[in-house]
């Protein structure tokens, strides 16, 4: 092994010509990572939900987040985030008053990383995340839920999520 020092490395590579040849190896490495990307994070929640149903993680911003909340402000009790992703909303949640708040998630790769970002908050315990399919769960004691999905899912959980003006229930889409 040569004890080449890091900058002698790299003024070989800033001289040198990548070529055809180096131009197609870092596009295969670069197709190879966006790959393991997907099927290690991003597949795990498409198998187990119909071809129809299917909705590409895409995180809240912050201004969404805050809409969400906004919507939500003046009410109380506990709050669902069906779909939640890596629980931005269900921490923002929390942190606004809203207990217990819980996100269920069928991506175990973003339980995991949800759960990773409470506990970085100080919020481990203090909010729940479960990997179960949205269209299991339970909602008849629930006061307040969030969705962020796509509008043909919406569409169809609308159908199955009636909102009642006689409940104290009120719907985030």
């Amino acid at each position: 092994m040569d004890d080449d020092m890091p900058e002698e490395c790299f003024s070989e590579l800033k001289t040198g010509n990548l070529g055809v040849w180096g131009v197609a190896q870092i596009a295969a490495g670069t197709g190879l990572a966006v790959y393991a990307m997907w099927v290690g994070i991003l597949q795990p929640g498409f198998r187990k939900v119909p071809l129809k149903l299917q909705v590409p993680y895409i995180p809240a911003s912050k201004v969404q987040v805050d809409n969400v909340m906004r919507l939500l402000s003046g009410r109380k009790g506990g709050l669902v985030d069906l779909g939640s992703g890596d629980g931005r909303i269900v921490l923002e949640a929390h942190q606004q008053g809203f207990t217990p708040s819980v996100g269920y998630e069928l991506n175990p790769w973003l339980v995991r990383l949800a759960r990773f970002h409470a506990w970085r908050a100080g919020h481990q315990g203090k909010v729940s995340y479960r990997r179960e399919d949205l269209w299991k769960v339970d909602l008849t004691k629930c006061k307040n839920v969030t969705v962020f999905l796509a509008p043909s899912v919406v569409s169809k959980l609308c159908n199955i999520i009636r909102v009642n003006p006689q409940t104290s229930r009120s719907y985030c889409m």
